[in-house]
C-alpha cells in the first residue's frame, strides 16, 4: 500500500511540473503543492482540535503551525505569500497545484473511509459454502 501511495504521490505531484520557467525566487509547484498541503492540514487540525479547548486562541496557534511548517519546508512567510500571489496571477500554473491538491486529497480521504468504513466478512456465506462441503 505504502509503495501505491509513493507513485501516486509522485505521478501527482510530477503534474505540477512543468517546463514554464519560474522567477528565481518563486517556489517551484511541487514544493508549493506540499507547503499548501500542509497548511490545509494544519488547518484542519486547528478547526477539529484546538478550538475544542477554549484556552487557546485561534490565530495564535494558527500562526505558530505555519511559522513551524514553514521551518519544515526551509522557506519563509514571505517567500510564500510571493511566491503564492505569482501563482494567483498565473492561473494556468494554479490549476496544476490545485488538480495535484485534490488529487492527494481524495486518496486521503478514500484510505481514511477504506479504514473506517471497511466491509465486514460475511458470515452467512462463508458458513454456507462450510455447509455445503460434504460431511463425512
Amino acid at each position: 500500500m505504502r509503495l501505491y501511495l509513493t507513485i501516486f504521490f509522485l505521478s501527482a505531484f510530477g503534474g505540477c511540473m512543468q517546463n514554464n520557467k519560474l522567477p528565481h525566487d518563486i517556489l517551484p509547484q511541487e514544493k508549493m503543492c506540499n507547503v499548501i498541503w500542509d497548511l490545509m492540514r494544519a488547518d484542519e487540525y486547528t478547526g477539529n482540535f484546538i478550538m475544542k479547548d477554549t484556552t487557546r486562541n485561534r490565530k495564535t496557534e494558527s500562526a505558530k503551525l505555519y511559522e513551524q511548517i514553514f521551518r519544515i519546508h526551509e522557506i519563509t512567510h514571505e517567500q510564500f505569500k510571493k511566491s503564492l500571489m505569482f501563482y494567483e496571477s498565473r492561473p494556468d500554473l494554479l490549476k496544476s497545484i490545485t488538480d495535484s491538491l485534490n488529487a492527494v486529497d481524495k486518496i486521503a480521504m478514500g484510505k481514511e473511509y477504506q479504514d473506517k468504513y471497511s466491509k465486514p466478512t460475511d458470515t452467512i456465506i462463508k458458513n454456507s459454502k462450510i455447509m455445503k462441503t460434504p460431511v463425512e
